[in-house]
């Protein structure tokens, strides 16, 4: 793979202590409150979709749900937190998390935002049991954010089951037209068929940028951060392919950066004054790419995505859709990752 090729020690660069001062966070809202996920640990945002019930299922399970034929079992924070229970409605979202080597999710009432929490502004609380469901509290200004740690809730309900009921009512809207969305949403994430595999269409929330004046979306939970490229000094890689546009050291990080236009079209990217490097975000990948411009913030409805896309494109397999007269690409992250050419000699 690129960093397994790129190696700091074929190329003589000086080893630099990191430093990060900030973490992603996916930021949810639940009962009027504010919370925190890890970004790099959220696999999915989707819309709440219908739910299937097992005979025996603790009461703070608001359901099941089938994701890659994995079961996944949705907790309600609520019945964690032995607050109100509500019923959701559709706009509820589900954020589908991996725990190791396993899977979770949460239900939320909203998703607010994803952004950088200054480590700094990151404190830990003083009290016991919420101190083992968080990893700290978030504090600006008036802002908090309580920051989950979803393995420990999990955890906390496998080893505490006798504490909650079995599951008898559903908190999920059942009038006939809702069934009917929650049905379609269901059919849609355990039946997506290979051209239309991306997890960047399951995300409401993302970015859309420039590339060669085609408009790119790529959904925000894909994205570690912006560098601009007036602040990048390359070092050029030399036997590498043609798409590679070279190395940038980051916070003691040296990321591989990509030409993504010459990877799908063989054509040059220019360097302007607005050409912005996107670092994905990724364990295992040290990558970024190349864009003209950043444009702006999206919300992506995942039904209106559904009703208005267009063919994939076959020179390089990405999805389209329309929004607001204009088309966009879906930027696959997951799909760029596994391309072959990325196995660079």
């Amino acid at each position: 793979m690129i960093e397994k090729s790129l190696t700091l020690n074929d190329l003589n660069l000086p080893s630099q202590e990191k430093n990060y001062d900030d973490e992603n966070y996916t930021i949810i809202e639940v009962d009027s409150k504010t919370y925190g996920i890890k970004t790099k640990s959220v696999l999915e945002i989707v819309k709440i979709m219908e739910l299937d019930y097992p005979n025996r299922m603790p009461s703070c399970i608001l359901g099941m749900l089938k994701y890659e034929q994995n079961p996944v079992g949705v907790i309600d924070l609520r019945g964690v937190f032995s607050s109100e229970r509500i019923v959701y409605e559709l706009g509820a979202k589900i954020i589908i998390i991996k725990i190791k080597d396993s899977l979770s999710a949460v239900v939320c009432d909203r998703v607010l935002d994803i952004k950088k929490l200054p480590l700094k502004n990151i404190h830990s609380l003083p009290y016991h049991r919420e101190k083992d469901f968080f990893d700290g509290v978030y504090t600006f200004d008036d802002e908090s954010v309580y920051l989950l740690n979803v393995e420990n809730i999990v955890d906390y309900i496998e080893e505490n089951l006798e504490k909650f009921e079995d599951a008898k009512k559903k908190y999920i809207v059942n009038d006939e037209a809702s069934k009917k969305v929650l049905a379609e949403r269901k059919n849609f994430l355990v039946n997506i068929t290979p051209d239309l595999q991306t997890t960047a269409a399951l995300y409401d929330r993302g970015v859309s940028f420039l590339i060669n004046d085609v408009k790119y979306y790529i959904n925000m939970a894909s994205v570690k951060e912006f560098y601009k490229v007036n602040n990048a000094k390359f070092i050029k890689v030399p036997n590498t392919k043609d798409f590679i546009f070279g190395l940038i050291n980051i916070k003691g990080d040296y990321i591989t950066v990509l030409d993504i236009r010459r990877f799908y079209n063989n054509s040059k990217t220019k360097i302007k004054e607005k050409s912005t490097i996107i670092i994905l975000n990724s364990d295992e990948y040290k990558l970024g790419i190349l864009a003209d411009e950043i444009c702006e913030s999206m919300n992506v409805d995942f039904d209106e995505i559904l009703q208005n896309r267009l063919n994939t494109l076959e020179e390089d397999k990405m999805m389209e859709f329309v929004k607001d007269s204009d088309i966009y690409r879906v930027l696959d992250v997951e799909k760029l990752f596994k391309d072959d050419r990325l196995n660079v000699i």
